[in-house]
């Protein structure tokens, strides 16, 4: 049986001659520091020693000539500074990488699926981390990323990932950048950040606090989907919108306070978040999208203020904690399904802006006993808008000097007690 050498070797480079230097040997395990100069015929011998486990380019520079046979069966031309796309992808063997000091990015799937990887070096001059670069990295371990843009699945599934650091000269994070990193516990996320790229820490189950500091504009779609550990968010005053989705399925978030900066919560945005109990809306909040609440179980109270001019389809279905609505006098109408299902609903104060209440609106509020409607002119009521509701037991409030056209109109005359107040 064949035993592999554990050898250190410390060689400077001209471009080029890598190969003659190394007069590379298979059966070695080995611990690699390289200075000087390396072009693409350099990381062709480099990707020949299949036991290389320790790669220390901190004082090496990449420049331009010669090329490589890439995982793709391509060949890959280089670009001086620039860690080239496919370099090592795919080697299961090596734990230690150090990038050159003078590199101003990390091409794409530059390191995927270097499964036995654990520590990565990046310096500052980095500026770009491309698509994939360290994608399927599951033994990374920890890392740190100074500064520059973070791209698309750049650290993905990379599901042994438990400590980190985005740096304070980072200036964006690409979609699915962090997806599945299952192991993170806390995320900081810097003032140098703009936009938080849709499902960028998806599915990081590990998570339990988030803080997201002043620079975030816009947080995308997905973007915290079933980060199942999730206890606590801080979001900054200069994001301005919730994206699609971005809070779905964080079952044990039990509270939230969004900043005076949001204007807008998107679909689905806290669906199936079935341990949030309150939650405080801003007051210059202009519209919440369909679904977005939707079986939050333990919801018991919100508190939606003026400013909020359009609430979606089954914004609130399935609340059955949600005790009591007041809607602010900008809703002009109820969407289909919107509060569906909230069992637990005693009462509700209806505006005067209200001109239509849509389809199952209040379908299966069983426990509502007091509806008050502000509006002088009978909202029109979509058919089934009030199935389930105990229609004998439940008293409608009405404004003074309009029973007559209460008594008369299509829905409203099937409460059995009508009230002018």
């Amino acid at each position: 049986m064949e035993i592999l050498q554990s050898i250190i070797m410390k060689i400077d480079v001209t471009a080029g001659n890598l190969s003659t230097l190394l007069n590379t040997q298979t059966n070695i395990n080995t611990l690699f520091t390289i200075s000087g100069k390396i072009n693409g015929d350099d990381i062709a011998t480099i990707r020949s020693i299949p036991n290389l486990s320790t790669l220390n380019l901190t004082d090496a520079s990449i420049v331009e000539g010669g090329r490589f046979c890439n995982k793709q069966k391509e060949y890959t031309s280089i670009t001086k500074d620039e860690i080239p796309d496919y370099m090592l992808s795919g080697f299961e063997t090596i734990s230690s990488i150090s990038i050159p000091n003078t590199a101003k990015s990390i091409g794409k799937k530059a390191f995927s699926d270097c499964t036995g990887l654990i520590e990565i070096t990046i310096p500052k001059s980095v500026t770009s981390i491309e698509n994939s670069a360290f994608e399927g990295c599951t033994g990374l371990a920890s890392v740190t990323i100074p500064n520059g843009s973070i791209g698309r699945n750049a650290f993905s599934n990379c599901s042994g990932l438990t400590t980190l650091t985005i740096g304070k000269d980072v200036t964006s994070i690409g979609e699915a950048a962090f997806l599945a990193c299952s192991g993170v516990i806390s995320l900081s996320i810097p003032d140098g950040v703009s936009t938080i790229g849709d499902q960028a820490f998806k599915d990081c189950g590990g998570i339990v606090s988030i803080q997201i500091s002043d620079g975030v504009t816009s947080i995308g779609d997905q973007t915290f989907r079933n980060c199942i550990a999730l206890t606590s968010v801080t979001l900054s005053n200069s994001v301005t919108s919730i994206g699609d989705q971005t809070f779905r399925g964080c079952a044990a978030l039990p509270t939230i306070s969004l900043p005076d900066s949001i204007l807008s919560i998107c679909e689905n945005a806290f669906m199936d978040c079935s341990e949030l109990a309150s939650v405080y809306l801003p007051n210059n909040l202009t519209s919440i999208e369909g679904w977005a609440f939707y079986d939050c179980h333990k919801l018991t109270d919100i508190l939606i203020p003026e400013s909020v001019t359009f609430i979606g389809e089954a914004t609130f279905f399935g609340c059955s904690s949600l005790s009591h609505i007041t809607l602010p006098n900008s809703i002009t109408s109820i969407e289909d399904n919107t509060f569906h299902g909230c069992t637990a609903l005693g009462s509700a104060i209806l505006p005067d802006s209200l001109n239509i209440i849509g389809y199952h609106a209040f379908k299966d509020c069983s426990a509502l006993t007091e509806i008050h409607c502000k509006a002088s002119v009978p909202p029109s009521i979509t058919s089934g808008a009030f199935n389930g509701v105990d229609k004998k037991r439940c008293k409608l409030y009405i404004p003074k000097g309009v029973y007559e056209a209460y008594c008369h109109a299509v829905g409203w005359t099937d409460f059995s007690t009508i009230i002018e107040e």
